[in-house]
């Protein structure tokens, strides 16, 4: 099936030896395009070749490792490739089997697709039986260190733009919501109305932040406010904040809800995105913990993702006791580097990005492999390979390019402490230190949490900080020698 999981792709131009697709003839090389034609899947024309700029302008555009993949075939983004290890189903079991009430956290590792597969489901659920509310924690802030009140703010502003583009203009409930709200605002950020209360402005960061309040302009006003005061609370320094979450934002998010459950006939599920961005370990715990009783006020299904490394180590009982076991996404399997077969979902994100003929399948194990099974890192080891191809005036992609996108990579783990690479080795010998070793699960990523088999997760290091840790051994067992 295709990238869709509807339409049927075509493969019976190309041979792609080993890789598990149904080919014309199997043989032991790579048959090239060499002509561009139509593709019926993702509706864009191959390139040729990528020593061409022009061709080459193709792929890269769909090749952004920092924004989530597509599901909207029209959109010149990385389309969405499924997984195969059922997380869209766990997720959707849990909504329905708690609907309306579900609380959950979704975690992982940094790139191994939260947001995609977020996205994703927002996207195939838009017409069931849920009104699906999508907030961006990245849109218009920074999450680093953004606190509780910045994410109930942004929660509001995107629940307010959704009533927005519902139910047209003429809304008695919703524009009562609306006034009520600008009031509480108004008092709790200690803002001040001017020009007969048409307009207000408020003091963010020492600047004054004007907000027109003219007959329709309130509804744009109040999502202008909401906005700037998101921001404002995930920058600032604690000090310069506006406090907790006051019961009355809290109670006002309640009623549009409310509002929007009888508008719609169907129940609120609100998906906040980007909450495991932060990094700031006070935010963290006052966002997955000391404000865990106001989200459970929330009158609608919360899905929040979450810090993977603040559900392990000191806040995990204290996280889990509040939300249960988070609902992981966990990397891709990866092939061996030299040897195995390459699991499909590779060859169809490079496909999906337009390679379709332009990548040698030992190319792609190269890029498999190094990547981890994360899947930020194979989107942008494939962009680097491509314009390595290019400047080597390749017409595909060979191995040769593949081992300077590599080397460039290794350049990230060359910085690791004594104690570090310590927890690394323990960590491969005896399975445990992991708590001890928040640092190893973010970029560069040096271990890896991977599903299992069994009961237990397998932790394994990352290939790329594999050459670090065997040459930590190497000298460890030269002094050692030396010592006896």
């Amino acid at each position: 099936m295709g990238i869709d999981g509807d339409t049927p792709l075509d493969y019976s131009d190309t041979i792609y030896p080993d890789s598990g697709y149904n080919c014309v003839e199997p043989l032991p090389f790579l048959l090239i395009l060499v002509k561009p034609r139509q593709d019926e899947c993702f509706g864009f024309t191959m390139p040729s070749a990528l020593s061409d700029l022009q061709q080459l302008r193709t792929v890269l555009g769909r090749l952004d490792a920092e924004r989530p993949a597509s599901s909207d075939t029209s959109d010149d983004r990385m389309p969405y490739v499924e997984r195969t290890d059922g997380f869209q189903a766990r997720l959707q079991l849990e909504l329905s089997s708690r609907k309306g009430k579900a609380r959950l956290l979704v975690s992982g590792q940094i790139g191994v697709g939260k947001s995609s597969e977020l996205r994703r489901f927002a996207f195939e659920h838009r017409n069931a039986d849920s009104f699906y509310i999508f907030c961006d924690l990245e849109q218009e802030m920074q999450p680093e260190h953004c606190g509780a009140a910045a994410v109930l703010l942004a929660i509001f502003r995107d629940c307010w733009s959704a009533a927005l583009s519902y139910g047209g203009d003429s809304q008695p409930e919703r524009n009562a919501i609306c006034n009520s709200t600008i009031e509480m605002l108004v008092d709790w950020l200690k803002g001040e109305y001017r020009d007969d209360r048409r307009r207000v402005v408020f003091r963010f960061h020492g600047m004054e932040y004007s907000v027109h309040l003219n007959g329709r302009a309130k509804g744009t006003g109040l999502l202008l406010i909401l906005g700037k005061a998101a921001l404002h609370q995930a920058v600032s320094q604690s000090s310069e904040r506006f406090g907790l979450i006051p019961d009355p934002l809290l109670n006002q998010l309640n009623r549009l809800l409310e509002w929007i459950r009888n508008k719609s006939q169907r129940q609120p599920v609100i998906l906040v995105d980007h909450v495991d961005k932060i990094r700031d370990s006070t935010a963290a715990r006052e966002v997955l913990v000391d404000a865990h009783p106001q989200w459970q006020r929330i009158a609608a299904s919360f899905v929040m993702t979450a810090p993977f490394e603040y559900t392990l180590g000191d806040l995990r009982h204290s996280v889990e006791s509040r939300w249960n076991a988070p609902l992981l996404v966990y990397p891709l399997q990866f092939s061996g580097r030299d040897e195995g077969p390459i699991p499909q979902i590779y060859w169809k994100m490079a496909l999906a990005t337009g390679l379709r003929g332009l990548i040698a399948e030992e190319s792609l194990r190269l890029l498999a492999y190094y990547s981890g099974g994360i899947a930020r890192y194979f989107i942008q080891f494939l962009r680097s390979a491509c314009l390595e191809a290019h400047l080597a005036k390749h017409d595909v992609i060979d191995p040769t390019d593949c081992s300077i996108v590599v080397n460039n990579a290794l350049r990230n783990y060359q910085d690791y402490s004594q104690r570090q690479l310590e927890l690394l080795a323990e960590i491969e010998d005896y399975g445990s230190g992991l708590g001890e070793a928040a640092e190893l699960l973010r970029s560069p990523i040096s271990l890896l949490v991977q599903r299992s088999a069994g009961d237990q997760q397998q932790i394994i290091v990352h290939p790329l900080a594999r050459p670090a840790l065997e040459r930590y051994r190497l000298k460890k067992a030269a002094r050692e020698k030396v010592g006896q």
